[in-house]
Order: C-alpha cells, then structure tokens, then sequence
C-alpha cells in the first residue's frame, strides 16, 4: 500500500474535496482506497453522504482509553472507497467555542507527543501493494499536516491560485525537502479568465519546475453543488472541466502507484 498525505499552506485549497474524488476514481481503477480525515473539522465524511459525525473515527487513537476505536470506525461508500472520519470523541464535537478550543487543545498536545502516530498506525493496515491510502489533513504547518507527511509515501500539495501560497510555498518546499519526501505540486481553483490566477500558476511553475504537475484544478461550481447533495462531483457533472482535471490527476496517480508498488523494496 502507497500512502499520499494531501496537503497545502492555506485553507480552502480543496484538500477534502480532493482526497473524496480521488480516492473514488482510483477505486474505480481498481486501487483498494483507504481515506483517512487528519482533521478534526470532520468534513471529509460528508463527501461520502456521511449525515452526522460519528463517536468513533481517527482521533479516537489519540486517547489511550479509545485507542482501539478507529479501527471500527470504518466505513464503506458507494463507490467501495474505505474512509475513516476523525470522529468527535478526540475532536470538537461539543457546540461550546470553549470547549471546542479545549478539545483541539487536548488533540493537538497528543499530536505533537507522538510525532509519527499516523506512520505507525498506517503500518498495521493490511492492503495490497497496489492499494493506496489518501490522508487529508489540515493546513500545514500544523501538527495533523506534520502527522499526514510522516506518513506518507507522496506528499501532493495544493497551491490554489491566491497570492498567499506564492507568500508561503517556499517555506513548505524547505521543509518537504529537509524531510527528503517525494513531492508533486498541483494549482487548484483556477479561473484562466483572470489574468491574476494564470500569473499566479506561472510563477509557481517557475518556482517548482518539474515538481509541478500538469493537472490544473479549475474553478467549478459543480464542486459545491455536488457536495450539497452528497455526491461525487465527477460523477454527478463527468464533463465538467474540474471532472476533466480530476480524472487526470487520478490518472497520474494510478501510473504513480503502480510503479511505485513494482519497485523492489530497499
């Protein structure tokens, strides 16, 4: 099993909305798909029609007392995509702002003790080489993104086409590099009718060279259409040009796994 952790420097890169469709198209190419919530936001469930956050999920690990819970936190979608929520036991599951900030408090302390939680548990999960497990996580540098990047075999960054992510990408690329990751970089949001976004994805195309993947995600209303009705946006709008891009994304990565799961280990 090959391990991608999907990651970005800002929020609303499409982290969640990506991990969801991408681990639905590998499944549909015949990829055993685990998708695993690092974020105790507890979205990633409700792009598999998920209707309430469950007690038991991901975050349930980091409690020595539910430490086993996770593992029957599981659940398969439509499109036989095995995903793990975060759950609220570990995470904000109480309405209280206080008590919301407590919780991820408590998570994060836990995070940050055990720096390769995630690595480790992922160890234990039996999938076949050509199998893949996608962990969407929160923005980095955070210890959920830190956790997800230990683990991972591939780190796909989102760079939406914000001036921000031109602000902090490089840090992120300094620290992908120090931990000697392989490292793919994808432009999301992108709308070509605004001058801006095309200099944006040019001058991250400069700054990353080949790192960078030819795979642009556009701009598309469908995405959160979709999402409103619990479906897959590639599913429900095939010729749409997000679906386009996102099919080729998965394209990439299926020849990624594949390759990767022939190479003999070291």
């Amino acid at each position: 099993m090959k391990t991608v952790a999907i990651v970005s420097t800002s929020g609303g890169a499409g982290r969640t909305t990506l991990t969801a469709e991408l681990a639905s198209l590998l499944a549909a190419r015949k990829h055993p798909a685990l998708a695993l919530e690092c974020d105790p936001r507890n979205v990633l469930g409700f792009h598999f029609g998920m209707r309430e956050i469950p007690d038991d999920g991901l975050g349930a690990y980091l409690d020595a007392a539910t430490a086993a819970a996770w593992a029957r936190a599981g659940q398969r979608s439509d499109d036989d995509v095995l995903f793990v929520p975060w759950g609220s036991r570990a995470g904000p599951a109480p309405a209280n702002a206080a008590a919301i900030a407590a919780a991820i408090a408590v998570a994060n302390a836990a995070a940050i003790a055990s720096p390769d939680w995630l690595r480790r548990l992922l160890a234990q999960v039996d999938m076949p080489a050509h199998g893949v497990a996608l962990i969407d996580s929160t923005p980095w540098p955070s210890p959920y993104a830190n956790q997800a990047i230990s683990a991972a075999d591939l780190v796909l960054v989102l760079a939406p086409a914000q001036p921000e992510t031109c602000l902090t990408m490089q840090r992120l690329v300094d620290a992908l590099a120090a931990h000697g990751k392989t490292v793919r970089y994808v432009a999301t949001r992108l709308q070509p009718a605004r001058q801006l976004h095309v200099d944006i994805v040019a001058l991250l195309q400069a700054m990353l060279g080949e790192a960078m993947l030819p795979y642009h995600i556009h701009e598309d209303s469908s995405v959160g259409e979709a999402l409103a009705r619990s479906e897959s946006f590639c599913r429900s709008t095939p010729h749409s040009q997000a679906a386009h891009d996102m099919n080729g994304l998965a394209s990439w990565l299926s020849a990624w796994i594949d390759g990767a799961a022939q190479e003999p280990r070291s």
